[in-house]
């Protein structure tokens, strides 16, 4: 043939010969399942989803040394692929503490290793992020150890064209490793339901002599490094004769390039609240061990880590320790007008003077019957917060007990009975929120969860001019948080003092925080209008987000949004670790359901159908840069809502990460492989018509 293209003619029937022969090709390239085809695909999928490479395992055991392990080019001249996995496996119960002694690499890191302290399982995906990665190091490391935040830590060593002389290679790496106990990580605290790291912390009840209740506190995940972008809150509750001693053991933050705490820091507030308290330290970076103390019986320590970088945390140790007796001077007891100013209980002086001398009359005060009607009129204890004096606060029921003895007359079963109305005033679009910090009203019998209305918290609302309880409140663990539906709020307790307590908690009554919110509760996120909330990857990379008031119930009638909006090489994966919307079935209208729904766009995507009623943890994953969720709820029921991270990731290419981030303890366990490659019958008929043309 001469030099030149030339494209020549053949016969129609050679045509349709070779037609018969591409699809004889294709039918039979699908119909091998078992065949090649198959074989390329899953090893295809496989070195997407991890590189198969050599494993070693080590278990040695001993409780008084360290384990060694050693590695050099002899065993990484013969490695699959140019890899070597190494997995440290302890029991379920064990942490592991690794320790890189020596390591001899190549220069211009043609050797590297990476270390993985957060597996769940010995599998090191490629989407899985190291905590650290070496290379072109030799250095002695032996101060430096790495621990894992659970029973597994791996290895990954990886060469770049190894040398096939063993002589040219000095490849040398040395550690010890050593499994440690992981309940001498506990924090000695009471985890606040459904928080990642919310701790409250009470006073023994009989203690030693001089001391109530002393115990430890840890960052997140101790001692491996906490994860990034976390809030934590430690509430140290005491009684009111002692005040809290706290002494840092360990504290390893991430290095403030400048002066001052503008990343990650613990700020101690010296009561239970930060918005009732002064602040008594701030620590941002290591000091000389010293011990910080309480002016009163609480004291609140808040873990705010905003930076992508990561440390080891801290480790501290807490002492309720009572004060020194001093014997008041003896003085003639307060008229009861006295006791019910320092009580904040708002009266009028007039009608205080009608109705004390009636509360020594034994109908003056509810019957049993009437305790069930816990909103009847009762004014002598009546407590109104409004916005616009305050736009956030604490009340307790010691302002009842307090004023017991002006309030209650007469004895009913051997107890004298007391109410509080607290009402709250919010202004639109203001919506209230109470969180409670401390709960002990008895229930009907010990390991009972049934109230006694005359004896609970109850929530009324009006209804055509009449109080109607909604809800009871009693038992020893803090109630979830409450949110108004509309601008008004009303509380009312119902008690007798003394207790008849049923549980061995000698704290009676509650305490509690109101605060008048525009932003439904929900932190993260920056609000637009009403109940929408952007999130945007050039001001954080992951966080967190959830329903209204999570962790307590969602609000009717509300329509939430949430955008997330990544940069054009990134897409958006949220992982729901709780999720509890109210609805069965298809989660429409015909089912009276609340619903979630997900789009790639700001209408309606059809991709996805809607979400609701109780499941486990999940994965959604957008298709692009914007990703949106939606909540609705209608007047019906509601229940407790969700939780879940969001992450903005690279989009892969060619098998390699766009972009790196630098947050390592962020664990992803999400494959970034592609689904399985569907074989277009009709491009293979035309490759092969076009290469016989």
């Amino acid at each position: 043939m001469e030099s030149g293209f030339t494209v020549s003619l053949w016969p129609l029937t050679m045509a349709a010969a070779t037609l018969a022969l591409g699809l004889a090709v294709s039918v039979a390239l699908m119909a091998a399942g078992n065949g090649q085809l198959h074989q390329q695909v899953a090893t295809s999928k496989q070195s997407q989803l991890w590189l198969d490479c050599s494993c070693l395992h080590f278990n040695e055991r001993n409780a008084t040394q360290w384990g060694r392990l050693a590695i050099n080019a002899s065993q990484a001249l013969g490695a699959k692929n140019n890899c070597l996995m190494i997995f440290i496996a302890g029991m379920d119960d064990e942490l592991v503490a690794f320790r890189l002694e020596q390591l001899q690499l190549r220069p211009g890191c043609l050797d590297s290793v990476d270390v993985f302290p957060f597996l769940r399982e010995p599998v090191i995906e490629n989407a899985t992020l190291a905590a650290d990665t070496f290379c072109q190091h030799s250095r002695n490391r032996s101060a430096t150890p790495i621990y894992s935040a659970g029973r597994l830590l791996g290895l990954r060593l990886r060469f770049q064209q190894p040398p096939t002389d063993l002589a040219s290679w000095n490849l040398t790496l040395t550690a010890s490793y050593r499994f440690l106990k992981r309940e001498n990580f506990r924090t000695d605290g009471r985890l606040v339901p459904h928080s990642f790291c919310d701790f409250y912390f009470f006073a023994s009840l009989s203690g030693e002599e001089g001391s109530v209740g002393q115990g430890y506190f840890h960052s997140p995940q101790f001692p491996a490094h906490y994860p990034a972008h976390i809030k934590c809150a430690y509430k140290f509750i005491g009684r009111p004769d002692t005040h809290v001693e706290i002494l840092f053991e360990e504290l390893e933050l991430p290095p403030v390039a400048s002066g001052g705490c503008q990343l990650d820091a613990l700020t101690l507030f010296d009561a239970e609240s930060a918005h009732m308290s002064s602040v008594i330290d701030v620590l941002c970076s290591t000091r000389p061990t010293r011990r910080l103390v309480s002016s009163g019986p609480d004291l609140l320590l808040e873990f705010n880590a905003s930076s992508n970088r990561t440390a080891k945390g801290f480790r501290g140790k807490y002492k309720f320790v009572q004060n020194e007796l001093v014997l008041p001077e003896t003085s003639p007891p307060p008229p009861p007008s006295a006791v019910l100013e320092a009580a904040s209980v708002a009266v009028r002086p007039e009608k205080l003077q009608q109705q004390l001398p009636l509360a020594a009359k034994a109908n003056s005060l509810p019957t049993e019957a009437e305790l069930s009607k816990p909103a009847r009129s009762f004014e002598q204890c009546k407590q109104t917060f409004d916005s616009r004096v305050n736009k956030s606060g604490t009340f307790d029921s010691n302002q009842l007990l307090l004023a017991k003895h002006a309030l209650g007359g007469v004895l009913i079963g051997g107890s004298r009975v007391l109410q509080c109305r607290y009402e709250f005033e919010a202004h639109p679009p203001e919506r209230v929120q109470i969180r409670f910090h401390d709960f002990n009203v008895p229930t009907e019998h010990e390991n009972s969860t049934g109230c006694q209305p005359g004896d609970a918290l109850h929530v009324v609302s009006e209804v055509r001019g009449r109080y109607e309880t909604q809800e009871l409140l009693c038992g020893a663990f803090l109630p979830k948080p409450l949110m108004s539906n509309g601008p008004r709020l009303q509380l009312q307790f119902v008690g007798k003092y003394p207790p008849a307590m049923t549980n061995k908690v000698q704290y009676y009554g509650f305490r509690a925080e109101y605060r008048f919110l525009t932003n439904y509760g929900i932190m993260s996120g920056v609000q637009q209008e009403d109940c929408s909330f952007v999130f945007n990857s050039s001001e954080r990379i992951s966080g967190l987000f959830h329903s209204p008031n999570f962790p307590g119930y969602y609000l009717e009638n509300v329509v939430c949004n949430y955008y997330f909006y990544g940069a054009t090489d990134e897409k958006v994966v949220l992982h729901f670790t709780y999720f509890d919307i109210e609805g069965i079935g298809t989660c429409d209208h015909q089912t009276a359901s609340d619903f979630i729904e997900f789009s790639n766009f700001m209408s309606t995507d059809r991709k996805y159908s809607r979400y609701c009623g109780k499941l486990q943890d999940f994965e959604m994953r957008s298709d692009g840069r914007f990703f949106r969720v939606t909540l609705h709820s209608n007047d019906r029921f509601v229940a407790i809502g969700f939780r879940a991270l969001y992450t903005f990731e690279a989009i892969p290419v060619n098998n390699s990460i766009v972009d790196l981030r630098d947050n390592a303890s962020m664990q992803s366990f999400v494959s970034l492989a592609p689904s399985l490659p569907v074989i277009n019958l009709s491009k293979i008929i035309f490759c092969i018509l076009y290469m016989h043309l």
